[in-house]
């Protein structure tokens, strides 16, 4: 027996190995079970994605001899339609048969009963392509077809099928297949197959299909011709000119430590790769894209492309710096159709990237050069590519907070004399104010460090009875992420916990710096003190700090309580309340002038004169 393609070997038998399409296939299945067959069907969607599969499993099922467990792919009805010569079954290529002569011809042979089946079922594929005389000489059949006839149109553009055709057919839509379903099909086709593979293969020829489950075992059939028996990812970037994730993670890291010399080395080792730039570009895209989806949502099921350490890692940059730099990416593909060197735009258009680096940290600079001197309380750390934090476990935080709490109660018992203890005063300036003269320049890249002093005085005023009524309202905060309103912030703090609260304030623990740093940030502040009022009920101000930085400053905290070296307590700005003055019911306001009552205000004077007869 000749050779078949993997495409066709592999295609559905069955509803239950239909990959990708279960709204349509439960559709069908039920209308089978229940008899209540329609008399013409149109199935649409991206090539690759199971219409004529799906069309010949519908005209299996009805006229499968087992009805109760079609199609059960055992009968002779289902073994002949399954291999293709089945006299009932008629499949007719509307590209190449597009004529009235042949529509005609086909509704000419419509009328005559079947002659093993139950059903005569015509499987017309590519309808689109039929002319505009052999669709109106289609209309009449179609609406009304003997009751032994079902018709399955197939088509990859329905814009192109005229209106009176859809109106007479139940329309099926089929949808691009999700890359991790593809994946996995393509995994049991290589077990089956007896094929060793690498998981990077499988994800990389998932994401060159497309959508499409042909297309994928297309792709994957040319990768084991050239592979062997055992497929790795070099095997599917070669084939097809494609970088690996760790190649384009590496250019995008050289242009977020601006290191022009490291850019170029990569440029060049992934050119002698003879990769397709185009698509390069495209993938860079789409990584920065889903790093700041992320950034926002904190939802992993969102990753495709990124792991969740590699999209951590490039979170160290600000959102709005990728967004700038996707913005490039995007106007160097519309410059790519008109030129003839693509590597040298490429390679600008990184340098391009890089120069957004260079600009926050020029603006920076001014801001330092034009503010006044910057308060001892904030110190700028500049953290664009910082070793990423080691998230601490939740248990372990809420266990150092707990001793904290014990040991501020301890230090504000009335048995230690104040005389005893080393005051430090805090700066004039709060931590938020200077927060502000520094993100004046707009540099999102430079993290803003809360002063240890300053912490400390947070540590040293928490309220723990009060941090323990607000925890349990921060419980509700994931109910927030259906309110459109503050989806965004109850996303952002979706890890967070009340590490000090406190009269005025509240300091939160987070396990990512780049949360922190959006926390902390003055863009971010007023919008984010509503939400949290919203929650917890009360208002004040909002620092953040990461988990091991929390940790940190509760060793030091136990030190210096020893020490006897702990500040004053932080002492937050209330804003005043105005009260109104109560007026007695029994007092009665006088107007200042009579002619009150008469204009409505005192400055208003009569002036009388004398009328001469």
């Amino acid at each position: 027996m000749s050779y078949k393609a993997l495409y066709r070997t592999y295609r559905p038998n069955s509803f239950d190995t239909v990959v990708g399409q279960q709204h349509i296939v439960k559709t069908l299945q039920n209308a089978i079970a229940s008899n209540r067959m329609s008399h013409a069907y149109l199935f649409c969607g991206p090539r690759g994605t199971g219409k004529t599969s799906v069309a010949k499993l519908l005209a299996k099922s009805v006229n499968c001899s087992h009805p109760e467990k079609a199609p059960c792919n055992e009968c002779d009805n289902c073994i002949s339609i399954q291999a293709g010569n089945h006299p009932d079954v008629i499949e007719i290529d509307a590209a190449s048969n597009n004529g009235v002569d042949e529509i005609r011809d086909l509704i000419e042979k419509v009328k005559y009963a079947p002659l093993q089946a139950k059903y005569k079922v015509y499987i017309i594929d590519e309808v689109h392509m039929l002319s505009q005389g052999a669709f109106n000489a289609l209309l009449k059949t179609l609406e009304e077809p003997p009751s032994h006839v079902i018709f399955i149109l197939a088509t990859t553009e329905p814009h192109k099928v005229i209106p009176t055709i859809i109106s007479r057919c139940q329309r099926y839509d089929f949808v691009r297949v999700n890359k991790k379903e593809i994946q996995q099909r393509i995994e049991e086709v290589l077990v089956n197959e007896n094929i060793t593979f690498e998981e990077e293969a499988t994800r990389l020829i998932s994401q060159l299909a497309d959508g499409g489950v042909r297309d994928a075992l297309s792709i994957l059939e040319q990768c084991i011709a050239y592979a062997g028996d055992h497929l790795m990812a070099a095997h599917v970037n070669e084939i097809y000119g494609i970088a690996t994730t760790q190649d384009k993670l590496e250019l995008i890291k050289a242009v977020f430590v601006e290191n022009v010399s490291e850019l170029m080395i990569e440029i060049e080792r992934i050119s002698q790769k003879n990769i397709d730039i185009r698509r390069l570009t495209t993938d860079l895209m789409d990584i920065l894209k889903e790093a700041v989806i992320y950034s926002y949502t904190k939802d992993e099921t969102l990753l495709s492309k990124l792991s969740h350490e590699e999209v951590i890692d490039l979170l160290q940059v600000s959102p709005v710096i990728m967004l700038k730099m996707i913005d490039d990416l995007m106007d160097t593909t519309e410059k790519y159709r008109s030129s003839s060197n693509l590597l040298s735009y490429f390679e600008i258009c990184l340098l391009k990237l890089m120069s957004h680096m260079t600009e926050s940290e020029y603006s920076a600079q001014i801001v330092k050069e034009k503010t006044v001197k910057i308060p001892s309380s904030v110190s700028i750390v500049k953290s664009k590519i910082a070793e990423p934090i080691t998230p601490i476990a939740k248990d372990v935080v809420k266990e150092i907070v707990k001793e904290v709490e014990n040991e501020s109660e301890n230090f504000t018992d009335k048995s230690i004399k104040k005389d005893s203890v080393k005051i430090i005063k805090p700066a004039e300036t709060t931590p938020a104010e200077s927060m502000k003269e520094v993100y004046a320049g707009g540099n999102t890249l430079e993290k803003v460090t809360l002063d240890t002093e300053f912490l400390l005085q947070l540590l040293v005023a928490g309220n723990k009875k009060q941090k323990l009524e607000q925890q349990e309202y921060w419980k509700t905060i994931g109910d927030y992420k259906r309110d459109w309103e503050w989806q965004k912030f109850a996303n952002l703090l979706s890890q967070s916990e009340i590490a000090v609260s406190g009269e005025g304030y509240i300091l939160i623990a987070d396990p990512e710096i780049s949360t922190v740093n959006e926390l902390n940030s003055p863009d971010t502040q007023e919008e984010l003190a509503k939400f949290i009022e919203k929650v917890v009920g009360t208002e004040g101000k909002i620092f953040a700090i990461t988990h091991d930085e929390f940790k940190k400053l509760s060793g030091l905290f136990v030190q210096r309580r020893e020490m006897n070296s702990l500040p004053e307590p932080y002492v937050a700005e209330l804003k005043p309340v105005e009260k109104e003055a109560k007026v007695s019911k029994n007092t009665k306001k006088e107007p200042l002038n009579p002619n009150f009552d008469l204009f409505g205000s005192d400055n208003v004077d009569i002036i009388t004169e004398e009328i001469t007869k």
